[in-house]
């Protein structure tokens, strides 16, 4: 089978009809190289591929109509793809959704349409369900994970050392030993049907046995929808998630941050914007208490002077007001109680001395008649000269350093405000970020519960396969207990024969098909595996599928154990073992393949993977996975090249032929 033309409308950034073609020149030239950048719609092109072939639904469809479409009220999304099958034949699938006349359309008035025509001729519509399991039959849906694969799905094969048990029904079923078990299955049903009509059970038993067995059963298709159900809720949240964190990175040109992120470094605002409101309060108790008073400063040294000034003046008024009696006690102490001279005056020069004394005191030094400004008692003077004392001595001067970190706080806080997302947004832009933010974080919750969810019902359906099991078996020993027919003894004895039969050649098959499915990865993988030579021998158990790897000295290397380039190696590795193995001659198309890997990795996988992965080989890759040094590796075996051009203004995707730097 080979894709020959992929056409898409109105799905994401493809907004008009775009056509892909897939060439081939018939000369071993396998691969077409898809370019192109980030968020241009190279998994757009995964995604139609598998809606177009198997359908989808329109929750689906509608949260990825083109948003200038479904602006204009247009809700017909259209793919399209042209096929030639094994033997020739052209076939092409054609399916669409459309709401009709309706004005505002909504996901419930999406109708799904299927058309395919072969060989020119379109097929009745009548049979449309006929078709849709042709092509499932075609190209089975459990099986095309491993031809139509990204950067995802290599992660998920390499995630852990038992993740190929947990791929078992997929792996088997591209290896067509699925198709076996449906055959054992349908054998067993039949016999089963034959035993309903045996007569020595009581059909009370029977019907027990049968009804718990149903019960048990219709519980699990139950289970099973509920699982198929959250499943694509799942992958739709994931989807929503993703194309949220496009829309935020688009709209702000930076990356989302955590919502941890961002409370950091709110807190850091809040903090100095806190302490800014306590350095402006202690700024203001200053100003309230002292500051007034510490504006007169530079008058202080005069005011001491007028004060030691109207002082001296209040005291020499004094002296003179009480000149006499000063005199006199002067005199006396001159006399009293010895005289300091040896000649005593006599009473007249005594009057005399006293006379002069009284005259000079009342003369003064001149200093006297100082004008009387403040005229301040002692203890006025005392709280004056305290006041100016202890303003000197406040904290009024600190005011200063406090202005001086205020100013860088005022700083920090516009830098902090300035870095936040919300800092210089407009309202309208606020909004979008609010809702864009309310929208990841939901998805992200959304996909934590539904993943728990997931698991929890994997647990009941595990538990109710066994159930249905051991009912089974119970059922099994009471129909052995019974005598039937010859007839019929016959018939169920042939169609054990047979289950034994087919049983032999499923466990034949699986061990030749495992076996070639080792020989294949290992292959690949040492031509892909930079630790090639220290790799002895790669098993895959053929019951369980686990992969166990040894080195040249025997011991086992768990896949854990690997780096993160290794394990990305092994799953392409089994990846090209299983489409080697399966013999089915599908296209294999990968998207981005080399985004995790180092220089030596992406050499050995373009050099001896993409040449080797199948007939067609689809590869979407961006402008620094296959560079202009890969692409002249691959030139030689190129079909053809292709780009994919997104203009961000418009939101409009086109196809063009030619690689990124061919034009």
């Amino acid at each position: 089978m080979r894709f020959v033309k992929l056409t898409i409308e109105n799905y994401k950034s493809f907004q008009f009809a775009t056509e892909i073609p897939f060439p081939s020149d018939g000369e071993g030239r396998s691969i077409f190289l898809i370019g192109g950048m980030n968020g241009a719609g190279k998994t757009s092109i995964m995604e139609a591929i598998n809606f177009c072939l198997y359908g989808a639904k329109a929750d689906t469809i509608f949260r990825n109509i083109n948003r200038r479409e479904k602006a204009k009220g247009n809700a017909n999304v259209v793919f399209e793809l042209v096929m030639e099958m094994d033997e020739g034949s052209e076939l092409i699938v054609k399916r669409s959704w459309s709401a009709g006349a309706v004005v505002d359309p909504r996901p419930k008035d999406l109708s799904e349409r299927l058309v395919v025509v072969r060989d020119g001729k379109r097929v009745s519509v009548q049979n449309q369900e006929i078709w849709q399991d042709f092509i499932r039959a075609a190209i089975p849906p459990g099986i095309t994970q491993f031809f139509f694969f990204d950067g995802e799905k290599i992660q998920e094969i390499a995630a852990d050392d038992h993740s190929e048990v947990r791929l078992k029904s997929s792996l088997e079923a591209a290896l067509g030993i699925q198709n076996i078990n449906r055959l054992a299955s349908d054998l067993a049903y039949i016999k089963q049907e034959e035993r309903k009509g045996f007569v020595e059970i009581s059909d009370e038993d029977l019907e027990f046995k049968q009804s718990e067995l149903k019960k048990e059963k219709s519980k699990l298709t139950r289970k099973n929808n509920e699982r198929a159900d959250l499943q694509g809720e799942l992958a739709g949240f994931k989807e929503q998630l993703s194309d949220a964190k496009k829309r935020f990175k688009f709209t702000f040109q930076s990356e989302p941050e955590t919502r941890d992120a961002m409370r950091e470094q709110e807190k850091r605002r809040i903090q100095a914007t806190n302490r800014l409101t306590q350095v402006e309060n202690e700024i203001r108790a200053l100003c309230e208490k002292s500051l007034p008073f510490s504006l007169a400063g530079k008058l202080f040294d005069g005011l001491r002077q007028q004060i030691d000034k109207e002082r001296e003046s209040a005291t020499g008024a004094a002296i003179k007001e009480n000149a006499a009696e000063l005199a006199k006690r002067l005199v006396r102490v001159v006399e009293e109680p010895e005289p300091i001279y040896r000649e005593q005056l006599s009473p007249e020069k005594m009057i005399e001395l006293e006379s002069r004394i009284v005259r000079l005191l009342k003369e003064g030094d001149g200093r006297g008649d100082v004008t009387k400004i403040l005229d301040l008692s002692d203890r006025d003077v005392a709280r004056v000269l305290n006041q100016m004392e202890n303003l000197e001595r406040s904290e009024v001067f600190l005011i200063q350093p406090l202005i001086e970190e205020k100013r860088q706080l005022e700083s920090q806080v516009r830098t902090l405000e300035s870095k936040s997302a919300l800092g210089a947004m407009t309202e309208s832009e606020r909004e979008l970020f609010e809702q864009l933010q309310g929208e990841m974080e939901s998805c992200s919750t959304q996909i934590g519960r539904k993943t728990e969810q997931l698991r929890i019902l994997e647990e009941e359906i595990i538990a109710l396969e066994k159930r249905i099991r051991d009912i089974e078996i119970e059922i099994e020993k009471l129909y052995e207990k019974h005598n039937v027919s010859k007839e019929k003894a016959e018939y169920i004895q042939e169609c054990d024969s047979i289950a034994s039969v087919l049983n032999q050649f499923m466990v034949r098959l699986r061990k030749n098909k495992v076996h070639l499915l080792q020989e294949k990865t290992f292959e690949m993988y040492r031509l892909l595996s930079s630790r090639s030579g220290l790799i002895k021998d790669l098993t895959i158990d053929d019951k369980t599928y686990e992969v166990r790897i040894r080195d040249r000295n025997g011991h086992e290397i768990k896949k854990s154990g690997l780096s993160a380039g290794e394990k990305e190696v092994f799953a392409v590795s089994l990846l090209w073992g299983l489409a080697q193995t399966s013999q089915l001659k599908l296209p294999i198309i990968i998207d981005t393949p080399l985004s995790r890997l180092d220089s030596t990795h992406r050499d050995n996988i373009v050099n001896h993977y993409f040449p080797n992965a199948g007939d067609q080989v689809v590869i979407l890759s961006t402008d620094t996975e296959i560079d202009t040094n890969y692409y002249r590796s691959l030139e030689p075996h190129l079909s053809g090249a292709g780009c994919l051009d997104f203009d961000q203004r418009q939101e409009l995707t086109t196809f063009r032929s030619g690689y990124f730097w061919e034009r």
